[in-house]
């Protein structure tokens, strides 16, 4: 369902859009544009302050499904109240260490019951709020789902939640160009899913890698306490405030990931709402990364057992498993996800290798680019595979590497979104 909010944000985007050409490829300088601080006044200087793109408020749920209790603290004064009503159920100078969870008709926070099945906190201070070890700028939300479990949903403004993605998806030592282009990138997909009408009504975005990573504020690492975002990511925020990536004149999915492995992945092979933008490129920027080449073994009675199991979910009778064999697509190469043929001697299932993977184990099998042999005692399955992730769109360490070669964010970005433009919102 579409909200109003969302509606309104699709036409401002539109009005707001001052559009700048990135200069060609051999070019250092930063592209040039008319914006409100005169003609010809670069985008460096016009990013001292954060632009009204910036501070979109987003929801990112921070908890990745409903859960039966979540730990919660806050540090500083609060009130609790329905969402989208200024009532004021409860408020505090602080809330100590205490646990939430889903009653018949509400929450439960510490001892204190609330008869609502949406419920806000809102802090004069911030960052204050502590969910599951998190802490995080903004406010917080509580959803009583079907079933009993507590979401968890953080709102804040965009800018500080591109602080956070920014560090989180990337390190420092990557080189400032190359977080630059994450932050575009960043911004770009969290603007894209907030104006489209697809998903939860109750959030835009997850803090796992099934949207972008976002750690918060800080966050306790056992008895350590370690940073979800820095001054150096608030500036690259700065730096490229209102920066998003546009196709044909429109906002569009900048998919991402750690490493291609030495070539992207044609996007729509793996994602549906891919435009033309998601090309498959060489790059062989992201050799020093560790994952560039990798392999693993998988017992193959193991393998045999997850494959009866999703082929009888699908319908489909596997007996002894025989043989798992390349059918189509090229593990070298990005243009599209491979595809094999599992036999057990009578009848024989194709599937393509983002699913193989997914059924096997995504933390051993790093992507879907790789290839299948038989070791000596077959017994075990080798898998020899490049990359880590569907490597769509802009890698990781492809733009570490091309920040060292002295590439500028404009140019690794257009890299990987062949035809794109930057523009910035003001």
């Amino acid at each position: 369902m579409k909200h109003a909010r969302t509606a309104a944000l699709s036409l401002s985007l539109l009005a707001l859009v001052a559009v700048l050409v990135i200069a060609p490829w051999s070019l250092r300088r930063p592209p040039r544009a008319s914006l409100t601080g005169g003609p010809h006044e670069s985008l460096a200087a016009t990013s001292k302050a954060l632009s009204r793109a910036d501070q979109t408020t987003v929801r990112v749920a921070v908890t990745s499904s409903p859960q039966k209790q979540i730990e919660l603290s806050i540090d500083g004064p609060y009130q609790l109240r329905p969402v989208g009503s200024d009532k004021v159920l409860s408020r505090g100078q602080s809330l100590g260490s205490t646990t939430v969870s889903a009653t018949s008709n509400g929450f439960k926070i510490g001892k204190a019951e609330h008869a609502v099945t949406r419920l806000e906190i809102a802090v004069t201070q911030s960052p204050s709020i502590w969910v599951n070890g998190h802490e995080y700028r903004g406010n917080l939300r509580l959803f009583r789902r079907s079933g009993g479990g507590v979401l968890a949903v953080n709102v804040l403004p965009l800018g500080d939640y591109l602080a956070s993605v920014v560090d989180s998806e990337m390190p420092t030592s990557f080189g400032v160009e190359a977080r630059k282009a994450q932050a575009i990138v960043a911004r770009t997909y969290a603007l894209d899913v907030v104006r489209s009408d697809e998903g939860d009504s109750e959030f835009d975005l997850f803090a796992s890698t099934s949207s972008q990573k976002y750690l918060g504020f800080q966050y306790r690492d056992g008895s350590r306490r370690l940073a979800g975002e820095s001054e150096a990511s608030r500036q690259i925020v700065r730096d490229t405030t209102g920066m998003v990536c546009t196709y044909q004149g429109r906002l569009f999915r900048t998919y991402y990931s750690a490493t291609c492995g030495g070539h992207t992945t044609q996007g729509n092979a793996v994602f549906s709402d891919a435009v033309a933008a998601l090309k498959s490129v060489p790059c062989d920027f992201c050799r020093e990364a560790k994952l560039y080449r990798w392999q693993a073994d998988l017992p193959k009675a193991e393998v045999e057992t997850k494959l009866k199991a999703y082929f009888r979910s699908e319908g489909k009778t596997l007996e002894k498993l025989q043989s798992i064999k390349l059918a189509s697509g090229n593990p070298d190469r990005g243009t599209e996800v491979p595809e094999f043929a599992v036999s057990d001697g009578q009848r024989t299932h194709r599937i393509s290798a983002a699913t193989l993977r997914r059924q096997l184990s995504v933390s051993t099998l790093y992507s879907p680019f790789f290839s299948i042999s038989e070791t000596g005692k077959s017994s075990t399955l080798h898998f020899e595979g490049r990359g880590h992730g569907h490597a769509v769109g802009l890698c990781q360490w492809g733009a570490r590497g091309q920040s060292q070669l002295g590439k500028t964010c404009y140019e690794i970005v257009r890299y990987y979104y062949s035809g794109a433009k930057i523009v910035q919102l003001q």
